[in-house]
């Protein structure tokens, strides 16, 4: 079999949190919600869909040991942190801090604007590494954009302290189209917004995905397997050699 589903999560099954300025969506297990089900993918461990009223956000709080991204899909979110980094994530860019010994930050949105984005929790793959922070840009960029490459760090433009890598994949409408080259054999992918048809050959396996659907699922035979949209369609895609 070219393509096994390993866990489907739609976008109204997802864990939800609410407070006056935040509506947030949990793939995997936060805060008080808990499922032994769903506390993670690999190593993936949070993927949250978060939107933040104007003028309000995270205050300060602490994390180690963690790769934590962020990725804004609209409006801006302003970091702070005990590193004295002071950055603006906007819309189609991407930040990634190592918390590794340890690390404090707020993220708020200072904007007249409601922000939201997706947060990711990544384990790490050594522990109590220096903290570090850096943001990379994706605007207007269609096709697959790479964001980290675990195979080939020298390109990477950001780091991440895991063997995942991590693509943002954004086309118009596309046929039968191949996922990225360098994908692994276990993968995860997070709809930020459109339908996607994920398609296998060898058997007739068709899985619709809609706007905050995640899939896990398993590559045996790459050129089996193909994707298609009528229509704009954004996600995020990861990819592991591992669980």
């Amino acid at each position: 079999m070219s393509l096994k589903i390993i866990k489907i999560r739609k976008s109204h099954e997802r864990f939800r949190s609410t407070r006056e300025w935040l509506d947030s969506m949990h793939s995997f297990s936060f805060a008080e919600h808990r499922d032994p089900k769903w506390d993670n993918f690999g190593n993936i461990r949070v993927i949250n869909e978060d939107i933040i009223s104007p003028n309000a956000g995270f205050n300060t709080h602490s994390h180690s040991n963690m790769e934590i991204i962020t990725v804004v899909t609209e409006g801006a979110i302003t970091h702070r942190d005990s590193l004295n980094n002071l950055g603006k994530i906007h819309q189609d860019e991407v930040q990634v801090m190592s918390a590794g010994t340890g690390i404090s930050h707020s993220e708020k949105n200072e904007e007249n604007e409601t922000c939201k984005l997706f947060q990711i929790w990544i384990y790490p793959q050594k522990e109590n590494i220096k903290p570090r922070y850096d943001q990379i840009s994706l605007k207007e960029k269609l096709g697959d954009n790479i964001i980290f490459d675990y195979k080939n760090g020298q390109n990477n433009k950001l780091f991440l302290n895991q063997d995942i890598s991590l693509w943002r994949c954004k086309y118009k409408s596309i046929k039968e189209k191949k996922m990225p080259l360098k994908i692994d054999k276990y993968n995860w992918i997070q709809i930020i917004k459109g339908n996607l048809l994920l398609k296998s050959k060898d058997s007739n396996l068709n899985i619709c995905l809609e706007s905050g659907d995640g899939l896990g699922f398993e590559v045996n035979f790459y050129d089996d397997v193909s994707m298609e949209t009528e229509k704009e369609l954004d996600f995020l895609l990861f990819s592991m050699p591992s669980l």
